[in-house]
Parts: C-alpha cells; structure tokens; sequence
C-alpha cells in the first residue's frame, strides 16, 4: 500500500504547487479550461504507452536484429509516443480557436499537469503489480518515487510548453529536448565509457537536478518573456527620478534592506 499512498501524496502535491501557480497566474475566467484540460489528459500516459508504444515497439523488435541498436533506438520511444498525445485536445475547436501567446504556457503547464498525474498513477500501478517487495514500503521511504515524479510533472509542462509556442518546430524541439532528458538512463543501461554503475548512478543525479533547473529556467522565461525573470520573482519597481514603472531585473546589488539597480528609462542607479 505505500507506493498507493505516495501517489496519492505526490497528486496531491503536483495539484497544489504546479496547479496552484497555474490558477495564480491565470484570470479566474480560464480555470475552468484549464481544469478541463488536467482532466483530459489523465488516461493519456497509459493510452500513449499500450496503444501507441507497445505497437511500435513489437514492430521493432522483428525489423531490428541487433540488440545494441535496438536499445538505442527504443530511447526515441517516449518522445516520440508522448509528446503529440499531450497535445490532442489542441484538436477541439473551441480549445485552439482561444489559445494565445499569453496563455499558451499556462495551458501547456495544464496539459503536462494531467500527463504527469496520469503517469504517476501509471508507474505506481505497475510497481504494484510488478514489484510487490517495493510497493509494500512503507510510504515515506518511497521519497525518491515522489522527487522524480513531481519534477516530471513540471518536464511535461516544459516540453508541452515548448511545442505549443514553437511554430513548426515546436513539436520537434520538445521531442529533442525529452530525448536528452532520458538519454543518460540509456548511457547508464550499456555502462558507456565503462564508468561503472556508481559512477553512472552519481552522473544521473547531478544531471536531474541541472536538467530540472534548465526546465524550470525554460518556463519562466516563456511565463515572464525577454527573459524578465526578476519580475516574475520580485514584481515590478518604480524609479523616484523619472517615475516608469519597470520590471525588477534579475541581478541586482543586494545591500541589506535596500538594492542598487539602474532604471532603464533614465539610466540612473537608485537605491530601492
């Protein structure tokens, strides 16, 4: 029952934090799309995986002798499968015909959201009935299971995000960009360079976590636009000498309680 109970806290976590800040950034009048569209996408994973994947994957095997390029080539399957069934329900006319450059990344974050939760109810079931001894532990020694699937819940939204504000290579570039995310889990399985399992397990950790970051430096950037990230994190200021109001910038000389950042319409540096 603990890998049940961890997926029921991971969802729940997932819906707070991503969904949270979706509706945060998000005019009430769209939550109800966006709800639409979590719930939409909830039985995609398994959809995408027995109906699309295991197909593909037989036909494969028969046309594809050698184990080595085999392996290679099935690490193309979950770009490949997941990231066009993300994006069925850009198909329903009254969803395409409203989507914009301004709410195109809260709806993609929306479309992640509801893969990943699917997903995560996917795996779990699979452990349950696939590797009884890890299901049975107990929920909180399951951490692991809830790090990486909330950072995959936010990876989704990137990738989704990625494919709708990008024009014709926007599906493209969002497949290239989940191929790398998984790449080194393939490098890991043929123990590339003949690092060896620790050393390869050590290099899978720090590349989560820089890889998770890069994600999360995509969104904003896409959220905030000509990468005004420091306004998404701090807000807006006001120059005391010519009165614009202007996005806070990233990087700025903290001085304590006060800041020394330039105004961009004066050019002056203030202390705010």
């Amino acid at each position: 029952m603990g890998i049940l109970i961890v997926a029921a806290f991971t969802t729940v976590l997932c819906l707070t934090v991503i969904g949270g800040f979706v509706g945060w950034r998000s005019p009430r009048n769209e939550w109800g799309l966006l709800a639409l569209l979590v719930v939409f996408e909830l039985g995609m994973s398994p959809l995408a995986f027995y109906g699309v994947r295991l197909p593909l994957d037989g036909l494969l095997k028969g046309w594809i002798a050698d184990v080595g390029t085999y392996r290679f080539v099935s690490t193309f399957y979950a770009p490949l499968t997941e990231e066009p069934t993300k994006l069925w329900p850009l198909l329903l006319p009254w969803v395409w015909r409203s989507l914009s450059r301004e709410n195109a990344v809260r709806r993609a974050m929306a479309l992640g959201l509801g893969f990943g939760i699917g997903e995560i109810w996917f795996l779990a079931e699979i452990i349950h009935r696939n590797d009884p001894v890890t299901a049975a532990l107990p929920w909180w020694q399951l951490g692991g299971f809830l790090n990486e699937r909330f950072m995959v819940c936010v990876m989704h939204g990137a990738f989704s995000a990625v494919a709708i504000r990008g024009r014709w290579w926007g599906v493209p570039a969002a497949m290239t960009l989940h191929f790398f995310g998984n790449f080194p889990i393939y490098l890991r399985g043929i123990n590339a360079f003949g690092w060896g399992a620790n050393v390869w397990t050590n290099i899978i950790g720090l590349w989560v976590v820089a890889y998770f970051l890069t994600m999360m430096f995509i969104l904003c950037w896409m959220i905030a636009g000509n990468l005004r990230i420091g306004r998404l994190l701090f807000g807006d200021a006001t120059c005391p000498d010519c009165g614009i109001v202007y996005p806070c910038p990233l990087f700025r000389l903290n001085l304590g309680i006060k800041r020394l950042e330039r105004c961009p319409g004066c050019k002056k540096w203030h202390l705010l």
